[in-house]
This record gives structure tokens, sequence and C-alpha cells, in this order.
């Protein structure tokens, strides 16, 4: 669940009766400003005790006809709001309602909200419309899919791979700071932070923080102890969690100084994707529709990739932040900019029905055919995953097209991040969910962050060279509950080895040693989930990096049944999970409950499922 200020914005202006039926309205610009933003907020409580899909495309129209007189009057309203409702700290609120809203105001302006487009953003940003299903259409190919295909086979040459993912470094970590804020990310000095802190931040890091630093540092100094690493993947995400501090050159800034540490201590290439936190303001990436600039975006990424990447892969990246790369023969990496499919980049709003706004996927398809007719193994690598609620609907189905044409002979695996737990999904043919006819999985990275409630970590893939097929995958962790003792006595992070997939699942999926870890396996691996407890509470363990922090999940409370599906959901619109809340508390109560940000007095879900919460983007920022 994503509720961030946009969410207020579109609640506090769902009040067109109230607004415009008032008697008497004042005619002099400044006293026209106070009265319409007295009567929003007014009209909030009222507005947030009944959201409903009609409400919300409501506020929708409502916003844009407001916007028109002066966008200025929305965003002010809406930053009021959120302070005035302590849903954030001012500063925080502020930050996001001026770096965010414009954008979204932008969109609203061109969208058709009484024709579909109303319902389609209130659904995909607040859950608040039922979906209205794929409509994306048919992806045309080149060639037809060959009659039959089957993977190569195998060299017994095996290589380790490192897999990074959602490093998050924080360059303002302050170690002794307080790490139990009021704010989104803490461990930082803010100006009204206590001096004496309630939990004193280590060195290392926290629970609520992003990494300080030293531990990325370290992290990299462990590698070459368990893994002697051909190369290295990246599936986005650098910046810290501070989204309502993030511009241009706040970003540029910490990118810089992550890839030059990266190209410090990784002696082997490394090659990066492009994550929503790269833009600055945070999600937000331009499509050819809305208009706006995000070049000097991926002229930065270009020069900081280019100590990796050859010349025609850095010219690719200028484009649109995505490339090609051959790292062997016969082997090809593609790194897409999957931000065009995330649901908080408000910039897809303003034309809904482009379902390719930048022609990515075309550029995709016309790499994996030329793939196909060179007889290369193909890695895609991204971000956003297609099967995350978070990636749209429509993209995400042309995606799953392409990835069922051209599976299983030309893709050999998927590599993803942005959830930040360690986790997978599988993608099938046409026609049934079953072993047989699994066709691609999706490695979904853990993060190097702990933010939030997780350990920081990495995985080892052990990779075949002829097919590029992984035989296992090796996660390490360090156990940031132990940070405050490797402070006092003077230690490093006990970076280990968590789990082996082959090892952990094989008990349960036996796996013949010349076989790699396919996705009829894992399909057999969800079938066990299904029957043996024990299988799946360790695969829930695992996902949380065994900081054992995470909800119970279990058959009893829906979570388990729901989690196996959404292994199964290769694409987004295939997923169990769903988007609800409704209003718990009573505004016209000036009671405050044991809750600093105030959120969860205002907000509960209608149908609580409190393990699917979001740790990336705006849901990140409210602890939803």
């Amino acid at each position: 669940m994503r509720i961030g200020i946009p969410t207020t914005v579109i609640l506090t202006l769902a009040v067109a009766s109230a607004v415009y039926a008032a008697p008497a309205a004042p005619t002099h610009h400044l006293e026209k400003r106070g009265w319409l933003l007295d009567k929003m907020k007014d009209a909030f409580a009222k507005a947030v005790k009944s959201l409903e899909c009609g409400a919300c495309v409501t506020a929708l129209v409502v916003a844009k006809d407001i916007s028109y007189l002066n966008k200025n009057w929305v965003l002010d309203a809406a930053a009021g709001m959120c302070t005035d409702f302590k849903v954030m700290p001012k500063d925080v609120c502020h930050g996001l309602v001026y770096s965010q809203g414009p954008v979204l105001i932008n969109s609203v302006r061109q969208a058709s909200l009484l024709s579909g487009d109303g319902k389609y953003i209130c659904h995909q940003v607040l859950g608040a419309c039922a979906p209205q299903g794929v409509q994306s259409g048919i992806v045309s190919f080149p060639k037809p899919k060959p009659a039959f295909v089957v993977a190569p086979t195998h060299s017994g040459n095996i290589v380790d791979i490192l897999h990074l993912s959602d490093w998050h470094v924080d360059d303002k970590y302050a170690p002794g700071a307080e790490a139990d804020c009021n704010r989104p990310l803490c461990c930082r000095k803010y100006a009204d932070s206590p001096l004496t802190p309630k939990r004193k931040a280590s060195s290392w890091g926290d629970y609520k923080c992003d990494s300080p630093v030293k531990l990325g540092v370290d992290l990299l100094k462990f590698v070459p102890k368990v893994a002697n690493v051909s190369f290295s993947i990246l599936t986005g995400d650098v910046p810290p969690h501070d989204i309502w501090l993030q511009n241009r050159e706040s970003v540029i800034r910490e990118e810089d100084a992550a890839y030059k540490t990266m190209a410090e201590g990784l002696p082997t290439k490394l090659y990066p994707t492009v994550g929503n936190h790269e833009a600055g303001p945070t999600n937000l990436f331009p499509t050819k529709a809305s208009g706006g600039d995000i070049q000097w975006l991926y002229d930065s990424l270009a020069d900081d990739w280019s100590r990796w990447l050859p010349a025609d892969a850095v010219n690719s990246v200028k484009n649109y932040g995505a490339y090609t790369v051959s790292p062997a023969p016969g082997f090809r990496i593609i790194s897409m900019n999957n931000n065009f499919c995330y649901t908080l980049n408000f910039y897809l709003y303003a034309e809904r029905k482009d379902y390719d706004p930048m022609g990515e996927l075309k550029w995709l398809v016309a790499q994996l055919q030329a793939a196909e007719d060179a007889g290369e193994r193909v890695w895609i690598i991204g971000h956003v995953g297609p099967s995350q609620t978070d990636c749209l609907q429509n993209w995400s189905a042309l995606y799953y097209q392409v990835v069922q044409r051209y599976s299983p002979h030309v893709i050999a695996e998927q590599f993803f991040g942005h959830t930040h737990y360690d986790e997978f999904a599988i993608s099938y043919g046409p026609g049934a969910k079953n072993a047989q006819n699994a066709i691609s999985t999706s490695w979904i990275g853990p993060s190097v962050t702990p933010y939030t409630d997780i350990n920081p970590g990495f995985r080892i893939y052990k990779v075949d060279t002829k097919s590029w097929n992984v035989f296992d995958s090796e996660t390490y962790i360090a156990d940031m509950n132990q940070a405050a003792t490797w402070d006092a006595t003077n230690t490093s992070p006990n970076w280990h080895l968590e789990y082996s997939a082959r090892k952990a699942y094989g008990a349960h999926v036996p796996i013949a040693a010349d076989k790699p870890l396919s996705p009829g396996w894992w399909h057999n691996v969800t079938s066990a989930f299904e029957t043996n407890s024990a299988a799946f509470q360790d695969y829930w363990t695992y996902r949380g990096k065994s900081a054992n922090r995470l909800p119970a999940c279990t058959a009893a409370n829906g979570c388990a049944k729901e989690t196996i599906c959404n292994l199964r959901a290769g694409k987004s619109s295939d997923s169990c999970s769903e988007i609800h809340f409704s209003v718990k508390r009573d505004l016209n109560n000036d009671t405050e409950a044991a809750d600093p940000t105030g959120l969860h007095t205002l907000y509960k879900r209608a149908d609580p499922k409190p393990w699917n919460k979001k740790l990336c983007g705006l849901g990140a920022q409210f602890n939803l």
C-alpha cells in the first residue's frame, strides 16, 4: 500500500460540492485563496471517512479545476493539511508535496478523468477503484516463435556472479543520532532531533535507517572471501530514502560517490540498472507525451557507468537509461529502465493509453530478436519487477508477452530489485501454471540497506557459462541486531552465508547435480510450500533475510496462500495482492495515539495485510 502526499492532495480535494456549492464566495484574490483553502480543510475530514472510487475521481476533477485557477493553491492546501493532521513533520510534508505534486497535477490536467483515466489513476495510486483490466493489446514480433525451442545444454563450467540491489547508502548517516525518529528515515541529525536519543544509531546501521557508507564498503571487502566474482549486476536504487529532500544536485552527488565506492571495491565489471530513486525528485521519469527534463540524469549515469560499459552502451544509456552489453561470447545482458511501468512515476498518467511511452519494449524486442538470430543467451536486468503490483498492469502484460515469445531458448534468467526482500517470481507459457509450462525465473535480489526491519545482504549466483542458467543462489547477510556489539567490541559485521537455495529447497524438492534451478523446479518448490508449512516458513524467514521482524505469515491468516500466488505471478495483473484501505481515526477526536507520524491513527487497511508492506518509494515514507 502506498499512501503518499499525492494521496493527501487527492483526498483533500474530494470536496466538489462543499467548495462550489458554498454561497457568497469572496471575489478578492487573497480572500478567495484563503476561503478555498479553508473549505478544503473543512471538507477533508468528511472526505477521508468514506473514501470511495467516486469520491476519488471527483477529487481529481476538483483538483484539475482548481489548478487552472492557481496550481499553487492545490499544493498549499495539500502541504497545509499534511502538516495540520500530523501526517508527517512540516519539512517532510512540504518537501514531498512541492516536489511530487506539480507532476501529478500536470498529468491530471492532461488526463480525461471522466472517460476512464480518473478510475485508472485512483486504482493505481490509491487502490480506490477496481482494476480496469489489461487493455494494452498484443505485441507485434518480427518473427514467429520457432516451433520447437529448448534451452541449450550446459558446459559444466561454473562461475560466480554477484548480485547487489537497493544500495541506498546514506552519506548523511550520523552514528549516535536518533534511530527511532518521527521521520521516514532516521539516524540523521535533524533540526529538531533530541539531545538525548531514545535509541542511538550504531556506526554500522539500524533497522529504521539506510546503510552508512562504511557498511557498503565493508560488504564489498567481504565478497572476495566467499566468491571469485566474474562480474556483478546492480539492480538499481543508489540514493537514500530521504525523498522529500532529493533533487538533481543531491542524487548526482550521491550516485557519483556510490559508483566510485563500487569501482574501488569491485575488481571486475559491474552492470547497473536504473532504479526509481535515481531520479531527483524521486520516481519521476518524464515521457515524450508528458514533457519534462531527465536528460541530466541519463548523461550523469552514462558518465558514471562508462568505467564499465563500452561506448555503444554508454550512448544507449543517454537515450533513456537502458543498454545492452555482451560480457562473454554468446551471452548478452539487457539492462531495462523499468521506471516506465512504475505506478508512482506520475508522468505516466499524462497519457495512460501510451503503454510503451518511450518505445523501450519495442527496443527490447529488437534486441531479443537479434540475440535469437545470433544464437545468444540473454539476461534481462531491471529495478521494478514486472511481477510487482507497483508495475503498471498494461506495461507488465506487454512485457510478459515478450518473455513468453523469447523463453526459454533466448532469455536465460531475469533479475530485479526494488522490494528489498529476498524473493523470486515465475513466468509461464500460455495455458496452465504448472512445472511443465514454467519458462522463466525472475530473481528479486535482497537489498544492501536494512531499511526497514530486514538485514543487509547480497547474493552470489553459481552460473553455467554456456547456458547462463543459475545452478545455485547463495544469500549472504549480516545480523543488524548485533550492530551495537560490533561497536562495543570494535569488530566488523558478521557477514555469513544465510542459505543456499539449492540446499535449502532441494531438501524438499530434490534436484540432480547437473541440473540448474529451473523455472519448473521453482514451481515445484512453490507446490512444496502449499503442503509443507515448515518449507514455507523457511522461505518466509529468508525473505526478510533472517531478521525475524516480518509479520506472521501462515495458512490461517491467508498470507501463505497469497504469497505463493504472487511467486507464480510473473506479471502484475496475476498478483493476488490488492490495495485496500479505509479510515480508522475519528477526526473529531483530538486524542493522539502513540504514533509519532499520525498516519496509523488516521488510516488503516480495510483488509489488513501487514505482510504486503512496501519498502521502496512513497510507501516507505509512510510505514505502510
